[in-house]
């Protein structure tokens, strides 16, 4: 342990102490280089000024930049008098060369840059070249008048900088090794002697302590902290010196803890002859039970078995108790023998197991039951109790269930095959009678009797009004069998509003109804089929005329919402973001129609949207459209619902309940997609996000 603890920390130490002399070497290198990379940029920068103010005095003259002499001359002077400049080129606003110090450095385009260096605000060096950079710095020539005359470009190589900086790295790593060896050693010598010398004196001193040396006593070490924890080892020894004494005074006191023990022993017989009777009142309570209970040691041997299995399966418990699992099983004539032995062997090992058995009892018919077995607990002694229950005559009212509901999807599948063909089959006759009435009526309403032309009106109204009503069941025949066809167009939903109330204007004023518009003129326009839009809007305003008593007010309001919808069926190009439950935002418009009517029970207000559902007494049907309370068809809200699915959104309705008298009213609310999704996608619209 010592050692590996040496080892530690002077691996510890070698590690931190080259860490921290790398990381301040390697900034200084990055200082020192960016240092020396600046001053160079200064550098030819003010030498390109230097060389600016000597061509501007020139073009001061009225002489161009292009023809004036020496200019060449003074660029090779520059470049030799400065041993790190590389070359020193004036070119005109085109990058042509019009000046250069040495023909070599004409392929350099001036014009690239690789990277950019800036060490001042005003200063700025653009690193060039392909093969070998340079870092070119740029002063503009401008005439007297102030217009851009050329551009000196005064530049140093890169191979400068990093053969400097190449020296630089070479002389730290040198002082680097050096200044580690140094301080290591420094490190090594105060470990051994403050830190490995005290731990090898404690360590000594523990040994004899654990030995059982009580008497041993740690000398000071040197370190105090060390020294603290010898002098907490001392006091520990004689703690463990007075806790020896201590258990030799308890061994005496053993021998009276024994005669406890015995007495103890005797209680726990007390609790044991309760437990028997805790046993007795189980067999009691399990012998009362209305269910056959028998139970299986670990063998799989019946122990016991109660009265009510002696009734259930014909035998008595003499002949049933002391047989193995298997030979019951063949005695009641049970099918898949091994299956059930398996569950009963999974049921001893804790599981809770329930199957389903066709049995004969001794004098009887085949009997269908089902087996509920456990493990239990008696004693020692894991048990298996198994609970056997008749449910024969469950089984038959499951079956009875299950030919009724099937009876009920055949009559529905055959009430929608007749609502088609009967509407079909009307549809045509109708027609001929409407247009023979129109004929009558109006081509020889001269050439007819005036009660004959009355009787024709009444018939042609009777054949409108049944027109109307065959239009509704196609409409729900074609929305059942999803053969409705949409006409997508952009529709303003406050206007399709306003259309809707102007249209039933005269119904409102005839039962004295005032109308009430609350529209969001900032909610978008919508992708939808405006006339069955229309046509949805007039069968709810309608049922809210006929429900609302004379003098009560009906309102319209509109408005946008964001809601979750499921992403999984959204059109092509729908851009996704879905949250953490797989949905996704998207913009509704919603219409609420509101009343101050008759309202509609809590039982209604989802059975109001199916076929041929009239809420209240049928006694009350009538067959106008405005009548108070009157009844139709039982088709509008059923068609204002399969559209507004057909458009891909959603229907329902609020009402605190029905009461003729107090009229707590209806509001019915219509979510609209802005644009068309499949009817498929799944919403959650009682979750609106704004």
């Amino acid at each position: 342990m010592k050692n590996s603890l040496e080892k530690r920390i002077i691996l510890f130490s070698f590690i931190v102490l080259a860490l921290t002399i790398l990381a301040n070497t390697g900034m200084d290198i990055a200082a020192f280089r960016k240092d020396y990379v600046n001053a160079l940029v200064m550098r030819s920068q003010s030498l390109g000024t230097a060389m600016k103010g000597n061509v501007a005095k020139v073009l001061g003259l009225g002489v161009d930049i292009a023809f004036m002499p020496g200019l060449g001359e003074k660029c090779g002077d520059l470049v030799a008098t400065n041993p790190e400049i590389a070359y020193c080129v004036i070119t005109d606003l085109d990058g042509n060369v019009l000046y250069i110090n040495d023909d070599r450095f004409r392929q350099l385009s001036f014009d690239t840059t690789v990277r950019s260096h800036t060490p001042q605000l005003d200063q700025r060096a653009h690193l060039i070249g392909s093969t070998q950079r340079f870092y070119n710095t740029i002063t503009q020539v401008r005439t007297p008048d102030g217009k851009m005359a050329g551009l000196i470009h005064v530049g140093f190589p890169e191979k400068l900088v990093s053969d400097k900086v190449t020296t630089m790295i070479i002389r730290s790593l040198l002082i680097l090794v050096v200044f580690l060896l140094v301080a290591f050693s420094l490190v090594v010598l105060f470990s051994r002697k403050s830190i490995i010398q005290p731990i090898s004196t404690l360590l000594v001193g523990v040994k004899k302590i654990s030995n059982g040396a009580f008497d041993t006593h740690i000398p000071e070490v040197s370190v105090y902290e060390f020294n603290e924890l010898a002098k907490n080892i001392n006091f520990m020894s004689e703690s463990l010196k007075a806790r020896e004494e201590e258990i030799q005074r308890n061994y005496q006191e053993l021998e009276g803890t024994h005669q406890k023990l015995h007495s103890s022993y005797l209680k726990l017989a007390n609790l044991s002859q309760e437990l028997e009777k805790s046993e007795e009142m189980y067999k009691s309570l399990m012998e009362d039970s209305g269910d056959a209970i028998v139970v299986f040691d670990g063998e799989e041997v019946v122990k016991i078995a109660n009265k009510m299995a002696e009734q259930f399966f014909g035998y008595s418990a003499a002949e049933i108790v002391g047989l193995p699992l298997t030979k019951l099983l063949l005695l009641l004539n049970i099918e898949n023998i091994p299956r059930l032995h398996k569950s009963f062997k999974d049921a001893l090992n804790g599981q809770h197991i329930t199957e389903e058995i066709h049995f004969v009892p001794k004098e009887g018919d085949t009997v269908l039951g089902k087996v509920y077995a456990s493990s239990i607990r008696s004693g020692g002694e894991r048990l298996v109790q198994a609970i056997f229950r008749d449910v024969t005559k469950e089984m038959e009212i499951l079956q009875n269930l299950s030919k009724s509901a099937a009876d009920l999807v055949r009559l529905n599948k055959m009430k929608d095959s007749f609502l088609g063909l009967a509407s079909h089959e009307l549809k045509t006759p109708l027609t001929v009678i409407m247009g023979y009435t129109e004929l009558i009526i109006t081509d020889m309403a001269d050439k007819i009797d005036p009660m004959v032309h009355e009787m024709m009106q009444n018939i042609s109204n009777a054949a409108l009004r049944l027109d109307s009503i065959i239009k509704d069941m196609v409409d729900i025949s074609m929305i059942d069998e999803k053969r409705l066809q949409l006409r997508q167009e952009e529709v303003n939903v406050n206007r399709l509003a306003e259309a809707a109330t102007n249209e039933m204007r005269l119904f409102f004023s005839m039962r004295k109804q005032e109308v009430e518009l609350h529209l969001d003129e900032t909610i978008p326009t919508i992708t939808g089929d405006s006339l069955r839009l229309m046509q949805l809007m007039s069968n709810v305003l309608g049922n809210a005329i006929k429900f609302t008593p004379d003098g009560g007010k009906i309102s319209i309001a509109t408005n946008a919402k964001y809601l979750l919808r499921g992403v999984q069926n959204l059109p092509a190009g729908t851009p996704a973001d879905p949250d953490e439950n797989g949905r996704q935002q998207h913009l509704y418009v919603e219409i609420a129609i509101s009343d101050t009517g008759i309202g509609i029970d809590r039982e209604d207000q989802v059975r109001i949207f199916d076929k041929f559902y009239e809420a209240g007494n049928i006694e009350e049907h009538s067959s106008g459209k405005i009548a108070f309370k009157g009844k139709g068809t039982g088709l509008g809200l059923a068609i204002a619902k399969g559209i507004v699915q057909m458009h891909g959104g959603e229907m329902w309705v609020d009402s605190p309940g029905y009461s003729i008298d107090h009229c707590p009213g209806s509001t019915f609310h219509i979510l609209l997609p802005v644009k068309p999704v499949d009817v498929d996608s799944t919403m959650d619209y009682l979750n609106l996000l704004r």
